[in-house]
């Protein structure tokens, strides 16, 4: 199967949205392809946490961090945006986020149907409920989201007022924008967000 229809929203118009609403909150962000287009439509930001190289993790680096700003007021929430792909590879983080409940945590997953960066080869996401199986983990809530600018924006203003864990699944096309290279030290990456967290929201 693989892909979806071209009535679907691209990742950069997402992106650009989740960037709107989020703009000063902690963002996780996972892998190059979605990395570079966030940085072609948004900017290089100090509270994006750029995670290269690092397919399933994101989720669980969110998790950690949304653990860790439980008790900082200056953080009301917490954004984690995943593929469909990289989800599927940390599938068990899904589980530890229910039983942890951290409630600043807000995970989008954008899924596209494939491992785009690879050559397009289908995920398992097209067979997979991830709102229900997040439901079925003990999270607050999660649901699919309709792949349009307004349901999107509606829904990320609603997450936002809401005790987490909270998943939102929208399916997105496969189409990309021209992007540049984005090749730096994770270990500088993280401790500037770091630094961020600590002094600079």
């Amino acid at each position: 199967m693989g892909g979806t229809s071209a009535a679907t929203m691209a990742r950069p118009e997402v992106l650009r949205i989740v960037d709107e609403i989020f703009a000063d909150d902690p963002v996780v962000l996972t892998l190059g392809g979605m990395i570079r287009e966030m940085l072609a439509v948004a900017g290089r930001k100090p509270n994006h946490l750029y995670v290269l190289d690092a397919m399933g993790l994101p989720a669980a680096i969110g998790l950690g961090v949304a653990l860790g700003i439980a008790d900082d007021a200056r953080h009301e929430s917490l954004l984690v945006i995943e593929g469909d792909g990289s989800t599927l590879m940390g599938f068990s983080t899904l589980s530890t986020i229910g039983f942890l409940r951290p409630k600043k945590l807000i995970m989008l997953i954008l899924d596209n149907g494939v491992y785009l960066a690879t050559g397009g080869q289908p995920t398992a996401a097209a067979t997979t409920d991830f709102a229900g199986v997040a439901r079925a983990c003990g999270w607050a809530a999660a649901w699919d989201v309709e792949s349009n600018p307004a349901t999107l924006r509606d829904a990320l203003l609603v997450a936002r007022d809401q005790d987490g864990p909270l998943l939102l699944r929208m399916r997105i096309s496969t189409a990309t924008i021209p992007t540049g290279f984005f090749l730096e030290d994770p270990v500088l990456l993280a401790a500037e967000f770091a630094r961020w967290l600590r002094d600079g929201a």
